[in-house]
């Protein structure tokens, strides 16, 4: 008999070194249990294909990619309509990308921080996240023809992010 294949759910972000094309493998060595922590987040795939537990603990030690899952958790639907707005034809060029890649680096508003940063994840090359030594962001344009504006992820995270907590913090901090 056919066993029917189980729907994966993909991150809203690029994220090199993700665990996405693993999920079906490692559901075999989830613990049993009420709670999964997960030390390195990153896009979230384990997380969002992770369907029981009852709570969630996602930790990461990069504050702009925790700091964006609490805007989507907050309020999906402002942050959907605000970050539309960066994905535009107009925006998708290099010159505007290193224009707003430098407002990101130069940004204290968290919110602001967030928005560019879905927009630096989808229109920087392979979706790297790469920090200098002096903290800046320096993933070059990606030169794509139309970076997708991931919506229905956003909005599938968003319900799951319900049943988790939020953490950035050392991965240490999380095991102890």
């Amino acid at each position: 008999t056919m066993t029917a294949l189980k729907a994966k759910s993909r991150p809203f972000l690029k994220w090199p070194g993700g665990k996405y094309r693993l999920v079906s493998f490692l559901e075999n060595y989830f613990p049993k249990g009420t709670l999964l922590i997960e030390p390195f987040v990153g896009a979230g795939a384990v997380f969002l294909n992770a369907n029981n537990f009852n709570n969630y603990w996602l930790n990461d030690i990069n504050q702009d990619l925790i700091n964006l899952f609490s805007f989507v958790k907050k309020d999906k639907d402002s942050f959907i309509k605000a970050s539309k707005k960066y994905f535009t034809p107009k925006n998708n060029c290099n010159t505007i990308y290193y224009e707003l890649r430098e407002k990101f680096n130069n940004s204290k508003n968290s919110l602001e921080r967030a928005l560019l940063f879905l927009y630096l994840n989808r229109h920087g090359f392979n979706g790297l996240c790469r920090f200098n030594s002096s903290g800046k962001y320096n993933v070059p344009f990606g030169l794509y023809k139309k970076p997708y504006f991931p919506e229905k992820e956003i909005t599938f995270f968003a319900k799951k992010l319900k049943k988790a907590r939020l953490l950035n913090l050392d991965f240490l901090k999380i095991f102890k």
